[in-house]
């Protein structure tokens, strides 16, 4: 990855959180990596812990970022997710 490209999803990262501080969440995590990959931001909203995925586009390519969020990943980030959880003895929040 072009630093250029790491540059801009910090930024698109950066923004995201921003944005769900706004909307009252508390950031717990940042770029969590483990054996299975990373969680982009980890944040918590009441009793909800919040796994989130970044997609920061640089141009207009006219679809929704969440379309480029496949089944797979989706399970993958479920995996990771629960892996969290178990690791941080977290289970008595409800993950989202």
């Amino acid at each position: 990855m072009t630093k250029a490209r790491q540059q801009a999803g910090a930024a698109g990262e950066q923004i995201a959180c921003n944005f769900l501080q706004e909307q009252g969440y508390r950031i717990i995590e940042r770029n969590h990596r483990s054996r299975l990959g990373e969680l982009d931001i980890i944040a918590a909203y009441s009793e909800f812990l919040v796994f989130c995925e970044v997609k920061t586009r640089r141009g207009s390519s006219g679809m929704h970022p969440s379309l480029s969020v496949t089944a797979k990943k989706i399970g993958k980030l479920r995996k990771l997710g629960e892996l969290y959880l178990s690791r941080k003895h977290l289970t008595y929040l409800q993950p989202r």
